[in-house]
């Protein structure tokens, strides 16, 4: 059997959504719900409001008192910007779901594909297809905030919220305002690009390591592991206060295209070990373990 091939890769997505169709229903209908919530309930609390103060003032008045507020979308960025990440970590708790039961663990080890196809979907319909969701129902909401907006309140020129949320992450953020060379800001963000990914990463690794309860031991591997990182930080600090930086002779003059890339070397390594173990987790997979009964 080749290593990877392409039409197996379809029948494994094909197989997978036909046979798990009603999971992936059910996480489209909880993701699309989370972004559709803040715009449902703003225009029911409108509209409730309007019910309440109806002896006091028509609907005309009403709404052209309430239309100004739903010019701010910014509120609606920042809970787009949070749900996001609680989304793709939920989905990444789920990377091996059909795995959570023996007989879910003979159909996919039974199945007729290799181990990296039928991991690259695994990853390409958790992430990417989360990523693909999530979009949607920020483009739906769009539509609904566009048609509501001017249903209910006249309003003929809304703000986007899928725009707001861009300009959120793209220019509210601190790099952006980080005064230095261009080397300096690229280093920075793909620094800190790459600790999110890790994160992120650890919930696929506990995933494949743990098919039930995975969010529960992720976090608590987290709790531990920042405790941990924590004491080695102060204790690095107090060394680091008591060393006499006068006495040390020896000074090292690195390019800063060279410290961008040493800076980017251990989580870009870190990244690649995360997955690699994930892989290598998934392919040892059995139909009983003492890990996953």
């Amino acid at each position: 059997m080749k290593a990877f091939d392409f039409n197996r890769f379809l029948n494994v997505a094909r197989w997978d959504i036909n046979i798990n169709r009603k999971f992936y229903i059910r996480q489209v209908i909880v993701i699309v719900g989370c972004v559709l919530l803040p715009i449902i309930y703003s225009y029911l609390k409108s509209i409730c409001g309007f019910l309440l103060m109806s002896d006091g003032m028509t609907f005309s008045q009403y709404r052209s008192m309430t239309a100004i507020s739903f010019h701010d979308v910014h509120g609606y960025a920042y809970y787009f910007c949070i749900i996001y990440p609680m989304v793709i970590i939920q989905m990444l708790c789920y990377m091996f779901h059909n795995l959570t039961t023996k007989q879910g663990r003979i159909n996919e080890l039974t199945l007729p594909a290799s181990n990296q196809e039928r991991f690259l979907w695994h990853v390409v319909s958790k992430v990417g297809g989360t990523i693909l969701v999530f979009v949607a129902g920020m483009v739906l909401a769009d539509i609904m905030h566009v048609v509501l907006g001017f249903v209910l309140f006249g309003i003929t020129n809304p703000q986007s919220l899928l725009q707001e949320t861009w300009k959120l992450i793209a220019e509210d953020t601190i790099l952006v305002n980080f005064n230095g060379t261009a080397y300096a800001r690229f280093s920075i963000m793909c620094f800190f690009t790459f600790l999110s990914l890790c994160f992120f990463s650890t919930f696929s690794l506990g995933s494949a390591l743990k098919y039930k309860h995975t969010f529960g031991y992720v976090l608590l591997f987290h709790i531990v592991f920042w405790i941990v990182v924590i004491f080695l930080f102060s204790l690095a600090a107090y060394i680091l206060t008591h060393i006499d930086f006068c006495k040390l002779t020896i000074v090292c003059h690195v390019p800063e295209w060279l410290q961008s890339v040493i800076l980017n070397i251990p989580p870009m390594a870190l990244l690649c070990s995360m997955w690699w173990i994930t892989y290598r987790l998934y392919c040892r997979a059995q139909i009983t373990t003492r890990r996953n009964p």
